[in-house]
């Protein structure tokens, strides 16, 4: 995961094939100058490559697709642009066809042609454990229409298919089947020339490269996870790119001739959730569980400060969050309000729903990344005077195997849609938990409210965005008002650049080598 701060939960499906070990399939060129080289300090390490990639986290996948294409792509906006499908239209409302760009070249010159494109979909389908699996469940059949040409039926209606192909990288059937060999072969701008496993990751330019012409011609990701160290090496001018400058650091980073710092709001909503069942929940086996009581939902709102979390624990380096959302995402409505900070509101709510006295909660917190246990910390603070917060902290690996398995009753966590549409937060976290259907699959708490099913199922087959987003809005309206969640805030990113670097980086945190130039 990218930002060390907030738990991905998208991001934790697990298969079986990895990529370790160092690899090196061409001699390193480190030695001629006249190349134009980029340095890059990344916060966390790869989990291989495509096709056996075990993980489905931001930095195993913006440098699979340095390597890889899908498609099509979202640019800096979360628009839907065609990348090796150059149009797609729908013969039906159960097709989408798509017709590929020409001769364009897989790394070892392969020609792509839609069989490589059904061979990559099937591939995943095949696969149980792949961790995109879920992106194309929806995907009934691909036909072949000719080398250029093919269509992708689904199981009904998906509106949303193209958002979830952007994930899916396109590779060459006849690399595959004809090779015992684990070496990623995209179609993209760049290349695998090495990779030493959670240290370093060099790509060289492609230059058979369908797309428009790079500048960049060889990159160098270090894996830098201690976050001094990387912003010491931006400022000795060891890497050009920092990922994930924190705040203490920034003065250092603008103050310094030769760097400077960019800031871009991300789409990661920052939120609490709970456990919402009435009986037999974590953390109250007998009797009634209090957090089932909106009333009581709607106390701890109202008693959390979240314009101190956001001043004193981020330094300003966050936005106010109001919903699952944020604005950048296809489905935000902006006509939902903030519950603010009131704590006699808060009292009366309790003595209202019958705990004047208070209760026992606990709050379980990954304490591996920065600010995680301050932020915790001071929540159980605004929240001492009202109810007896406990304080959990965990590893990763502890917290993820407790949230996962639904064991915790009170805990903080972030989401990036993935897929730039706000239709996946109702099917993956406010759809009752259906698990023949697939549905409520990080509905952690078991939260249900059948006016929320009954509004998924039409955003599900909605076709027309205008309804769609409309049926969303109403979605999001009606679970912010049951107190679904209780939103933070959207985290901010802070990139270190070295001042020769022209860059601007990207909402979904990939860092593109293929926008990157140096200053003329």
């Amino acid at each position: 995961m990218r930002t060390k701060v907030y738990i991905i939960i998208v991001f934790l499906l697990i298969s079986s094939i990895n990529i370790t070990g160092c690899l090196n399939q061409i001699n390193d060129k480190n030695e001629n100058n006249n190349i134009k080289t980029i340095n890059v300090g990344l916060t966390d390490k790869i989990f291989g490559f495509y096709p056996y990639i075990n993980n489905y986290d931001i930095s195993t996948m913006e440098i699979n697709f340095n390597i890889y294409d899908g498609l099509v792509d979202f640019d800096e906006n979360f628009r839907i642009i065609p990348r090796l499908a150059k149009s797609w239209n729908n013969p039906d409302q159960n097709t989408w066809r798509f017709y590929l760009r020409e001769e364009v070249k897989f790394h070892n010159n392969d020609i792509l042609t839609a069989e490589d494109v059904k061979y990559s979909i099937e591939f995943i389908k095949k696969n149980s454990s792949n961790v995109l699996k879920d992106l194309i469940s929806s995907v009934a059949d691909v036909i072949v229409i000719d080398n250029n040409t093919i269509d992708i039926k689904t199981d009904g209606p998906n509106p949303i298919l193209l958002n979830k192909l952007v994930d899916i990288p396109i590779i060459s059937k006849q690399y595959l089947e004809s090779l015992d060999n684990l070496w990623p072969i995209g179609t993209s701008a760049y290349k695998l020339v090495k990779y030493s496993e959670d240290k370093t990751i060099i790509l060289e330019k492609f230059e058979n490269y369908w797309g428009d012409k790079v500048e960049i011609e060889k990159a160098l990701f270090y894996i830098i996870e201690n976050d001094e160290v990387r912003k010491n090496k931006l400022i000795s001018g060891e890497i050009n790119i920092a990922e994930n400058i924190l705040p203490i650091y920034l003065d250092e980073i603008i103050n310094n001739k030769k760097t400077s710092v960019k800031t871009i709001s991300s789409t990661t909503v920052v939120y609490l959730s709970f456990d919402f069942r009435e009986t037999n929940s974590t953390d109250f086996k007998e009797g009634i569980n209090p957090i089932s009581d909106i009333r009581v939902r709607k106390a701890i709102y109202h008693a959390i400060d979240t314009k101190s979390i956001i001043k004193n624990v981020k330094k300003g380096f966050a936005e106010p969050a109001s919903q699952f959302l944020s604005p950048l995402i296809f489905g935000y409505n902006p006509n939902i309000e903030i519950l603010e900070y009131n704590q006699n509101e808060s009292i009366r709510l309790l003595k209202e729903a019958g705990y004047e006295k208070g209760f026992n909660l606990t709050l379980d917190c990954a304490i591996d990344w920065y600010d995680d246990l301050i932020i915790c910390e001071e929540i159980t603070r605004q929240l001492a005077p009202l109810i007896n917060v406990t304080l959990n902290p965990l590893s990763v690996e502890q917290y993820y195997d407790k949230i996962l398995n639904r064991k915790s009753a009170f805990y903080i966590i972030g989401w990036i849609p993935a897929t730039g549409d706000g239709g996946e937060i109702f099917d993956y976290i406010l759809r009752s938990v259906d698990e023949q259907k697939g549905f409520g699959t990080y509905n952690l708490g078991y939260y249900s409210n059948q006016s929320i099913d009954n509004i998924s199922d039409k955003i599900m087959i909605s076709m027309d965005p205008e309804i769609r987003l409309d049926y969303m809005q109403r979605g999001f309206k009606i679970a912010m008002d049951d107190i679904a969640c209780i939103p933070l805030f959207i985290n901010v990113l802070n990139y270190g650049l070295t001042d020769d670097i022209e860059w601007t980086p990207r909402s979904d945190m990939d860092i593109r080598l293929e926008n990157i130039k140096f200053k003329s």
